[in-house]
């Protein structure tokens, strides 16, 4: 019985281990002789875009300005590289659920998009990674927890009436950055 359990923690452990991805040396280099200096967001044609109430081009518009502005703070100058890099990101879901909804319904917020660094002279692709996330949870909790977490989202989304736009934008901005700097 002893073998038995043996046996299949190695092959399982072989399983794994089998499935550790690496980074191509050659992506990490060309990301490396980089430097952010301009960033273009774009929606893509077939966008999703939700929970953007009466004004949904104007509340989108103000979403993509927030997002614009996060990222520029967070990643112009990186990774640090001599050569001049554009990234340009093109969004196929972009979600900002309203307060109301987050309080009430418990609705999260998320982006998904394309993500890709090119020469700011030439426009040749140096990098793209295809499907970077970005998200904010909203409820958690069950049974009673579910008044708590009520209370608790209520409490973080005072303040700045775009408060789930920056949240949402700090997100996508972090993996972007976890891309860009890669080792």
């Amino acid at each position: 019985m002893r073998i038995v359990r043996f046996l299949t923690l190695f092959l399982l452990a072989a399983t794994l281990a089998s499935c550790v991805t690496t980074t191509d040396p050659r992506l990490i280099a060309a990301l490396q002789r980089t430097s952010v200096r301009d960033i273009r967001i774009e929606l893509a044609p077939d966008v999703k875009t939700f929970g953007f109430g009466d004004k949904p081009d104007q509340q989108v518009a103000d979403a993509v300005r927030t997002l614009q502005a996060t990222m520029n703070k967070e990643l112009i100058g990186l990774p640090g590289g001599p050569t001049r890099g554009r990234l340009v990101v093109t969004l196929h879901v972009f979600d900002v659920t309203t307060k109301q909804a987050r309080i009430v319904g418990g609705h999260d917020s998320m982006i998904d998009g394309t993500v890709r660094l090119e020469d700011a002279k030439t426009g040749q692709l140096i990098a793209e990674a295809q499907n970077i996330h970005g998200e904010d949870l909203s409820m958690r909790g069950s049974g009673y927890g579910v008044i708590v977490a009520v209370a608790i989202n209520a409490a973080t989304t005072s303040g700045a009436p775009d408060v789930m736009a920056q949240r949402l934008s700090k997100s996508f901005a972090r993996n972007v950055k976890t891309w860009l700097t890669q080792k």
